[in-house]
């Protein structure tokens, strides 16, 4: 990936607890063409807007004698409308990991063949069988992005940990993410609860730390990844609340802007693969995920994305660049310790109400 046309192009797209940095527009491999159904030579795939690198898609159309068509959608909520609406058939989709359970409610998937996935290997562990999907019946993981908190090292270097936003001290300028399961699930984390507690109790407590955060005279507002980056640059705040693939932008641009995951745990927000219940070409849509699968594809997609890669074999692939970063690559164990929680679906009912009732008041404020 040419990294002069990624600074040129980042705009932001916002989606449900995870921004996607968006690149340059560019035609999509065989996005204009008519699509056969069910002649095995014919893929449809409903993606993230410029999340895969078009040069993996015309490796696999070479090797395998057929043609990739993207169609891309801009929020997991456009997604399953249209999914759900029937207008369109597709083979694959990419939604994020709380919905992957809601799709199957709605019957749109329809169980992985793993025996035509031998790549699935490559997978860390600590990514496969999670909450989301037990057993990796419906869905392989993607890309994944963790929250974390950055600073410019020419204005301030934090501590590794939440309080530095979250505790008694009032002396930094901050930015939250404009986004309510990041800001409670950090406080959450920072209380030493889960991001994803149904509690009351627990989510008390997490508005009463929010409402004293939000008081404070360091507190700059809400704000999205590329505002954040910007203000980070500008050495106008002391810390920002972002996720990690977007803040590498600014990274390459000044060195000095950095990001670090807090020792008492984090969010992190997993894409996936699916394989959608009204595939016209099923074989092929198993296929194309063990191509991605493949160590050295996992690698090149990430580092065409900047996002972190769930793929332990592609490790050895990825550039220098996001090798050194270790916010991106979090370790091993905070997987298995549970510092690092997915961002789950809520129940409907109760504990869904109380998170939007403690975000309008955040935001009201």
């Amino acid at each position: 990936m040419k990294r002069a046309a990624l600074l040129a192009g980042a705009g932001l797209l916002l989606l449900s607890g995870c921004y996607r940095v968006q690149k340059p527009a560019q035609a999509q491999p065989g996005a204009a063409a008519p699509v056969t159904r069910g002649d095995g030579k014919t893929l449809r795939v409903f993606i993230w807007s410029e999340y895969i690198d078009p040069d993996l898609v015309k490796v696999f159309e070479k090797a395998n004698g057929v043609r990739v068509v993207l169609d891309t959608f801009e929020s997991n909520e456009a997604m399953l409308a249209k999914l759900q609406g029937g207008g369109a058939q597709y083979d694959l989709a990419v939604p994020s990991n709380y919905v992957v359970q809601t799709m199957v409610r709605a019957g749109l998937l329809q169980p992985l063949d793993k025996s035509r996935l031998p790549n699935l290997k490559n997978i860390a562990p600590g990514f496969l069988n999670a909450d989301y999907d037990p057993g990796n019946v419906y869905s392989v993981p993607y890309q994944y992005a963790a929250t974390g908190l950055a600073y410019n090292r020419e204005r301030y270097v934090p501590q590794d940990t939440w309080a530095e936003i979250f505790g008694a001290d009032d002396r930094r300028s901050f930015v939250l993410l404009d986004d309510p399961r990041e800001v409670i699930g950090a406080a959450l984390k920072y209380l030493g609860f889960s991001a994803n507690t149904t509690r009351v109790e627990e989510l008390r407590a997490a508005r009463d730390l929010l409402r004293r955060v939000v008081a404070k005279k360091g507190f700059q507002g809400f704000d999205g990844g590329p505002g954040t980056r910007n203000k980070l640059l500008a050495k106008t705040v002391d810390l920002g609340q972002i996720y990690v693939g977007d803040l590498l932008i600014a990274t390459e641009e000044d060195e000095n802007v950095q990001v670090l995951l807090p020792r008492q745990g984090t969010t992190i927000s997993m894409d996936t693969l699916v394989v959608l219940k009204r595939s016209p070409n099923p074989a092929l849509a198993h296929r194309f995920i063990d191509f991605i699968l493949d160590a050295e594809n996992g690698a090149q997609l990430s580092n065409y994305t900047y996002y972190a890669t769930p793929n332990a074999a592609a490790r050895p692939y990825l550039d220098d660049f996001l090798k050194d970063i270790p916010a991106l690559n979090p370790p091993a164990a905070w997987l298995a310790d549970g510092r690092l929680d997915f961002i789950g679906e809520l129940p409907a009912g109760r504990p869904q109400r109380l998170y939007d009732r403690i975000w309008t008041e955040l935001k009201s404020r």
